[in-house]
Formats: structure tokens, C-alpha cells, sequence
């Protein structure tokens, strides 16, 4: 009966025969030679990291990159790159003030007040979505000018709301703003990623009716008069503070109590939700 010859063992260098074992395998720090290693699964992590949640991955990230120098050199890299591709540009938001201002004012007025009265829950939903977007975009690597819009621009929309009372529209919105706070909240957003010298040069300038200051004091009397946005003398605060301030990133602009019946699920359309 045939049988098939036994596979030659490798020679060494000296010419000795030697079949290699799990001994000769180099060791790893911490590794228990007398542990069977287990093949690790084939896992595309590309995949699976959709799976988790921004907080999730920017934890690790931060982790690993104070473990390991090169990696903390890239993710150092990468934000230097995005630090300059926003310093070197100036956003401007007029758009959405005049989108917001039609919206309340003017798209709904051939229809009855019924109808007006239904379709005032998206235009509440489209406005905190559109003040969201702004204060996105007016954070810490923002251009300084493109947070001063961002905040003019806000305080436009708010004076808008307040004077908007009228029509069914802008009545039932008006009311929504009693309690949600979106506005301030994104306010805060956007003051909280100023310097001081941008916080005081805003409430340094009452130099005349057009400057910024004078306006945001303008609309605090609105709010008070019309009984909106709650948390705005916060807003105040916060820019009249002098020195480095805690970056505020956290925007829902949702009323606290969850179990009220009578919120409003949240909407991230936008009447410039496409841009």
C-alpha cells in the first residue's frame, strides 16, 4: 500500500531540520503563551462605525489620540485645515430673515383663518429649524464676522416674531415662542464661540440707532412687551461678561417638561433646508 511521504521539515541556517511551534512565535507584552490566540474577525470597521453615536466616536478618538502622538498629530492636521477654511470666509444669513419674514407675513395670506390656523405649526417648525442652521455655522472656527451676521441675523428673525402678531400666522407663532426657546438658545450658541474682544466691541458700539447693541436692547423690551423668548436676558448676560466663556453646543430649543402633551414634535426641514 502506497503512502504519501511526510512533508521535509524547513532546514535552518546551521542545516538542522526544525518544525516550527506556537513557541516560536515572538511574544507579545502581556501575552500568555499558553492562552490559544484566537483569530481576530474580519471586521469592516468603515461599516460599523455608523452604527455610533457622535459622542460615542468623539471619545474614543480624543482617547486614542492622547494615547498615540501620531494619530493626535493627524487629528491636530485636520483641524488646523477646517480652522482655515472657515476663517476664510464671511457667511452671510439675510436670506433666511427675508424667508422667515414672507413666511410669517405674507405666503398664507389668501387662505382662511382655519386653514392659516393648521399650517402655523410648520411655519413655527421651519423657523426654529432655519435659527438652528444659522448658529451651526457661527461656531468657535467660524469667521468673527460671520458670527456678528449670524447674531444680527438672529435678532432681526426675533424682532420679526414680535411684531408679527396680526395675522393667524405670525399670532400662533408668537405663542409657540412663549415657550420654546430656540432663538435664545441658539443665540447663546453663537456668543458662547465669541472672544471677549468680539462680545465687548457688540456692547462697546451705542454709537448710534444702526448698531448692533442698541438693537438687541430694542428687542429685549419687544420680548418683554410681547412675552417671547423667556431666556433672552441670558443672552444679555453673557455678552456683557468679560472674560473667556464656555462654549454653549448643546442647541434643542425643546420645552423641559417631556411629558407635556401639548409640544410640538421636533422638524428639521427649514425653509432653506436644501442649502
Amino acid at each position: 500500500m502506497d503512502t504519501q511521504p511526510a512533508k521535509r521539515s524547513r532546514a535552518n541556517s546551521a542545516g538542522n531540520s526544525h518544525v516550527r511551534t506556537q513557541e516560536d512565535a515572538p511574544t507579545l507584552p502581556g501575552e500568555d503563551k499558553t492562552t490559544p490566540v484566537a483569530s481576530t474577525p474580519n471586521i469592516d470597521i468603515r461599516k460599523d462605525i455608523k452604527c455610533l453615536d457622535v459622542e460615542t466616536i468623539q471619545t474614543i478618538l480624543i482617547a486614542a489620540a492622547n494615547t498615540y502622538p501620531a494619530l493626535k498629530a493627524v487629528v491636530q492636521s485636520a483641524i488646523e485645515k477646517r480652522r482655515e477654511k472657515e476663517q476664510s470666509r464671511i457667511i452671510y444669513f439675510g436670506h433666511y430673515s427675508s424667508a422667515i419674514w414672507k413666511e410669517i407675513n405674507v405666503r398664507y395670506r389668501g387662505l382662511g383663518g382655519g386653514k392659516q390656523c393648521d399650517l402655523s405649526g410648520d411655519v413655527f417648525h421651519g423657523i426654529t429649524a432655519d435659527l438652528k442652521r444659522i448658529a451651526e455655522q457661527c461656531g468657535p472656527m467660524a469667521n468673527p464676522k460671520t458670527r456678528y451676521n449670524g447674531l444680527s441675523v438672529l435678532r432681526k428673525i426675533g424682532k420679526t416674531i414680535c411684531l408679527s402678531s396680526t395675522d393667524v400666522p405670525g399670532h400662533e407663532v408668537q405663542q409657540w415662542f412663549g415657550w420654546d426657546t430656540t432663538l435664545e438658545d441658539c443665540m447663546l450658541k453663537i456668543v458662547s464661540a465669541m472672544s471677549p474682544k468680539e462680545r465687548s466691541d457688540i456692547t462697546g458700539d451705542d454709537s448710534s440707532d444702526q448698531a448692533l447693541w442698541p438693537k438687541l436692547v430694542e428687542l429685549e423690551g419687544l420680548a418683554e412687551e410681547h412675552y417671547v423668548f423667556k431666556g433672552f436676558s441670558k443672552v444679555m448676560e453673557l455678552l456683557l461678561e468679560g472674560g473667556e466663556v464656555q462654549y454653549v453646543d448643546d442647541v434643542d430649543g425643546e420645552d423641559e417638561d417631556e411629558d407635556d402633551d401639548d409640544a410640538i414634535p421636533s422638524y428639521d426641514g427649514g425653509f432653506f433646508a436644501s442649502k
